[in-house]
């Protein structure tokens, strides 16, 4: 690692703890991963889950697609996990700002090639997603309906947490009307 990234400029909002490193990556939902590319770098955003036991964050894709043409073992990776609070106002215009937590990893792409860990990093996802739906109202996958998706681990290799909250010269903080949900949706029921 050359240094630069772990250099963050408001070390004031820096965050080393480990149970807040730990608590952003259980409690998000989605990442942003990046990877350079010929052309242009390569961003996606997906779902992903934090295999805790053994320090990997892991996601999957289809192997059809254009990541699937970026996506290789041992290409190094960013990963961004994101979280916002919110919006406050102050005196000064200049004071304005919002609350935010997030994480940036540094790793490298591992895909998983071996059947059972594939299920397995599969499981993973189903039960931080869809744990509370009982088992018996589905059928689960199988291996040959995995086939068409690239399970990925990317070790932790460094990865820093910035947390910025409501500051006491703010005097309103209000969750921002735009939201985090799908409020756009064209030709769907």
């Amino acid at each position: 690692m050359d240094g630069k990234r772990n250099k963050i400029r408001r070390s004031d909002r820096q965050e080393s703890d480990i149970n807040y490193l730990l608590h952003v990556l259980e409690t998000s939902m989605t990442c942003t991963i990046a990877i350079s590319s010929e052309d242009y770098p390569w961003i996606h955003s997906t779902f992903f889950v934090f295999d805790k036991e053994n320090q990997d964050i892991v996601f999957h894709f289809s192997k059809y697609g254009y990541g699937g043409q970026q996506i290789q073992n041992d290409k190094k990776i960013s990963i961004s996990i994101f979280k916002y609070g919110k919006l406050y106002a102050a005196d000064k215009a200049v004071d304005f700002g919002g609350e935010y937590q997030s994480i940036i990893v540094y790793g490298k792409v591992r895909i998983i090639e071996n059947e059972t860990e594939k299920m397995d990093a599969m499981k993973l996802f189903f039960n931080k997603y869809f744990g509370n739906v009982s088992n018996s109202n589905y059928k689960s996958f199988t291996p040959l309906e995995a086939h068409p998706i690239y399970v990925i681990k990317v070790k932790i290799e460094e990865w820093f947490g910035k947390q910025h909250l409501v500051p006491e010269k703010a005097n309103e903080a209000y969750y921002s009307e735009l939201g985090s949900m799908i409020s756009f949706r064209k030709d769907h029921p």
